[in-house]
């Protein structure tokens, strides 16, 4: 689980996940673009809900755990990045994640992994 460093707050992420974020929000930020972020909570953990609104003049910061990067799929990007224009913002249960096993890059099919009940991302305070 790596980090995302936002103002005073410290929200856990699977490296994967917080990779991509990490490319999207670079690129919003860079056009002075805000926006919407929000995910579920895992069940275990109570359950809920939480968005943030990434703008520019905030703090922000990325930590992974992993020691090597992972690989980042085009495909889940450019819906990421088209989700994050729209009204509701990137909710990142609507945009799921191409497992691993699946990663176009290395070799495997652009499957997109169902949507169900598991969530994406805990948050931590």
């Amino acid at each position: 689980m790596g980090t995302l460093k936002y103002g005073t707050g410290d929200y856990e992420f699977d490296d994967r996940i917080l990779a991509h974020l990490r490319v999207v929000i670079a690129q919003k930020l860079r056009r002075r673009e805000s926006f919407l972020l929000s995910w579920d909570h895992h069940a275990h953990n109570g359950g809920g809900r939480s968005s943030l609104w990434i703008t520019d003049g905030v703090n922000l910061g990325f930590t992974f755990f992993g020691s090597r990067a992972a690989n980042l799929d085009r495909e889940w990007l450019d819906r990421m990045m088209s989700a994050s224009h729209s009204v509701m913002g990137l909710n990142l249960e609507d945009v799921p994640e191409v497992p691993a096993g699946d990663d176009p890059v290395a070799g495997g099919s652009r499957r997109v992994a169902p949507k169900s009940g598991r969530s994406p991302a805990r948050a931590a305070s």
